[in-house]
């Protein structure tokens, strides 16, 4: 059986992934995580269930998994995160061709290392509070600390009056500030990255 993954394409039988018709090298271990992702997309499986599938009489951290899920990113040319999901707090999915459009024309997501909020129209709240839409259990992050507001294509962000404030590209953020594709934003001590499928680059034929 053969699953198209964007560009690539991951032979299931032959145990090969091909990427513009390429062999691409995975470890034995990412591919057995690749194939049960696009096999089950586009549902979110577990870290836990991830984790029972691939080391099942081994005790392992979330870390490993973060591992194997750089190298099959890196593999798949999905520098976005577009085609293997981090679901916040839960655990990955690989998204299917409708998934990844969805996840393209949303264009607003905040990227913090394996992590990625996505951002929906209108008013997304960070902080410490479990309904923020951007949560963090970070002590330096105040209970409702700053807002992201996206209104189509614009995305702004406006600190809440928070104790340790929030910072643009190193600057305080003392007014509303319009982002920009890239743009680092430090709320407290937890520093996030902006990106917006409006300011990438359009996709390289090669992948």
């Amino acid at each position: 059986m053969r699953i198209a993954i964007g560009e690539c394409e991951l032979d299931i039988d032959a145990r090969r992934l091909y990427r513009d018709r390429d062999p691409v090298h995975l470890s034995p271990k990412a591919f057995t995580l690749l194939e049960l992702l696009a096999e089950q997309r586009p549902r979110a499986i577990s870290k836990q269930e991830l984790i029972d599938h691939l080391w099942p009489d081994t005790i392992v951290v979330d870390a490993n998994l973060a591992v194997l899920i750089r190298e099959i990113r890196t593999a798949l040319g999905d520098t976005q995160h577009r085609w293997i999901r981090t679901v916040h707090r839960h655990g990955y999915a690989c998204a299917d061709e409708a998934g990844a459009q969805r996840v393209e024309s949303s264009a607003h997501v905040l990227l913090r290392g394996e992590r990625e909020y996505l951002l929906q129209s209108g008013e997304n709240l960070v902080g410490r509070n479990p309904k923020a839409a951007v949560w963090t259990g970070a002590t330096s992050v105040s209970r409702e600390h700053a807002t992201i507001t996206i209104d189509g294509a614009r995305a702004t962000v406006a600190d809440l009056k928070s104790k340790n404030g929030t910072r643009l590209n190193g600057e305080p953020v003392v007014e509303p500030c319009l982002l920009e594709d890239g743009s680092v934003i430090t709320f407290g001590s937890v520093e996030v990255t902006y990106r917006s499928t409006s300011g990438l680059a359009p996709t390289d034929t090669s992948f």
